[in-house]
This record gives C-alpha cells, structure tokens and sequence, in this order.
C-alpha cells in the first residue's frame, strides 16, 4: 500500500525552498546593482586616469619625443587605448627597433623604447649622421656616441659589408677606432684602413677587419715601447713605424704573428 503524503505536510517545506530562491536572485542582483555603482564611480574617479607615463631606453630622441608620439597623455583614461595599437604606431618611427608598452600599477604606463644600436658616424653635408645598424641614417641630434667615423663609404653595399663588420667586433676594440677610410680600388677593391684613437694606423682587407682587429690589443701590448706605426693585418700581420713608412730610407717590416708576438 502506498504512503499517502499529507499536502499540508509539504507547504512548509515548499515554502522554504521557494524563499531560499528568492533571496538568491535578490542577493544576486543586489551583487550586480553594487558591481556596476563600483564600476561607474571608478571611471569617474581620479583612479581611472593614467598618471605617469614613464619611457625607458630613449637614447635617439629624448623622452617627451616617445612620449607626444605614443597619443598617451597623463591625466587620460587608464584603458582607453589599445598597447598594440600604440607599440605598431611606435615601432614605425625613425631609429626604433621594437617597443613594448605596458601598464604598471594602478594608474602608470611604461613605454620600452628598444632603438637600433649606432655603429658609426657618417658625413653629409658637413654634418655628422648616425649610421645606424639597419643600415638607416640617422641625425646626430646633439648624441655622440663613441663610435668611428666613415668616409668615402658613400656606397650602400659597402656600407653594409662594413657595418657588418663593426657589429662582429669586440666593444672594446671598436671603441679605440678613431676614423675608417675606404681606400679600394680596381684592382684591390676591399682595402680600408683605419686611425685608431692610441695613435696607430690600422690597415685591412673588408671581408677580415672584424676578425683580424681581435688581436690587436695583443699586438699592440707587444710594441707599447716602439715608434708608433702602421699595423697591417691585409695578408698576415706586419708592424711598419711611422719613420719607415713615411720618412726617408728603406722600409722594414717586421712581421707580428696572431698571438702579438713581432718577428723581424
């Protein structure tokens, strides 16, 4: 026989249910009413505007150049702009590489300027432009890096081949070179040489600078109570003093091997 359930047993139960489901959708949309109150007085709040814009690693142009470019001002919405949007804008200007742009924070901004390194200075029109290691000139603006000067290297092939170079060599090295001439010709068209800053002139074939300008603090450690000289690293390595290769008299080479060592 099947138990009979009274109605009235079940009212009270039902009841309850019904109650504990009314004040879900009332918490509920109490939850949503005070989400969206937040939401609005935040936008209307000083917390919502951007309040430092800060940019890193400007070495090309200053800071407020990045800065004006970027469209981000202090003061404006916090999010109202897209970091995609503004670091393509960016990365489109003359001398930049790439750009990161990132919100810090609750209010600031960090644009992360990364610009193409300076490998040397070239002249035009008796101004000094950067030559830039995309092969882009660049105006000096007021920066001197300490790199060399190029001259005669009008060519941009050259110029490529020999940028090249220069971002192969040791810091260090590069940083003691003065002055580079291109000094080819029809029949040996790759020959430069180069001033370097401790007084001794430096000569070379394109294709070996960077390679053969890694012994040269060796060499040189080996000849710092001699004459300065020529150092010429075309075919081998041979010291030749200034007297010799520009004086009076017959000129001697002495010949210095890849460990700095001069043999006469």
């Amino acid at each position: 026989m099947d138990k009979v359930i009274d109605i009235e047993e079940r009212i009270p139960s039902m009841r309850e249910k019904r109650r504990r489901k009314t004040n879900k959708k009332f918490l509920f949309i109490i939850a949503v009413f005070c989400i969206a109150l937040l939401v609005l007085l935040y936008f209307q709040s000083p917390l919502s505007k951007i309040g430092e814009v800060k940019v890193v690693g400007a070495m090309l142009n200053d800071d407020r150049y990045y800065y004006e470019k970027s469209g981000i001002l202090e003061g404006s919405s916090f999010w109202g702009f897209e970091t995609k949007e503004v670091e393509k804008e960016l990365s489109k200007l003359e001398g930049v590489n790439t750009v990161a742009v990132t919100r810090k924070w609750m209010r600031d901004i960090e644009i992360s300027i990364d610009e193409w390194n300076t490998v040397a200075y070239m002249e035009s029109g008796g101004e000094y432009e950067l030559l830039l290691e995309n092969g882009d000139l660049f105006p000096s603006g007021g920066n001197y890096p300490n790199v060399p000067i190029l001259n005669h290297v009008d060519n941009p092939k050259l110029r490529s081949k020999l940028t090249s170079q220069l971002l192969k060599m040791d810091k260090n090295v590069l940083q003691l070179i003065s002055e580079i001439i291109y000094t080819g010709t029809e029949e040996n068209p790759d020959t430069i040489v180069a001033y370097m800053d401790d007084g001794y002139e430096v000569h070379a074939i394109l294709q070996t600078f960077a390679e053969k300008m890694d012994y040269y603090p060796d060499i040189i450690s080996q000849l710092g109570g001699l004459e300065k000289g020529v150092v010429n690293m075309e075919v081998g390595i041979f010291f030749t003093p200034y007297s010799e290769v520009y004086g009076k008299g017959d000129v001697e080479e002495g010949e210095v091997d890849e460990d700095g060592e001069e043999n006469e």
